[in-house]
């Protein structure tokens, strides 16, 4: 088992003008990206165990902290400074909700400059001081 880091985190910023099931796709396909990308540093160990000996999968070791922006605007603004940042990060478009296949949301985005695209969200991983500097001006969920 390795030790818990507690100097990370994870920051999901989300649009509160979706719909429920829009900022839940948003979430869910955010955080899958990058508990993907932690790979095997996602968690402490493999599983937690009851008393009677039943077995859970761990969760992330880190906290994932969800936040609303009010405007694809906000979001737009952020994925730029997270982008000028070396953290590791996810922006969820519109396209990806649109379009379920990769190759017609290629074709989709090929189309379109980027000051047209449609932020739905962006989740931020990284150490604690940095990643609340990006996001602190978003309220909590």
């Amino acid at each position: 088992m390795a030790e818990q880091d507690f100097s990370q985190r994870i920051v999901i910023v989300v649009r509160g003008d979706l719909e429920p099931w829009q900022q839940a796709n948003t979430i869910g396909h955010i955080g899958a990206y990058l508990g993907n990308q932690l790979g095997r540093d996602f968690a402490t160990g493999e599983l937690f165990t009851t008393k009677d000996n039943v077995a859970l999968p761990r969760n992330s070791q880190y906290p994932v902290i969800i936040k609303r922006a009010k405007s694809n605007e906000q979001l737009a603004n952020l994925v730029k400074k997270v982008r000028d940042t070396k953290l590791s990060h996810h922006a969820f478009i519109r396209e990806m909700i649109d379009f379920t296949d990769d190759e017609d949301l290629q074709i989709a985005l090929s189309a379109k400059e980027e000051e047209n695209v449609e932020y739905l969200g962006i989740g931020v991983f990284g150490p604690n001081d940095d990643v609340n500097t990006l996001t602190k001006k978003f309220g909590l969920w």
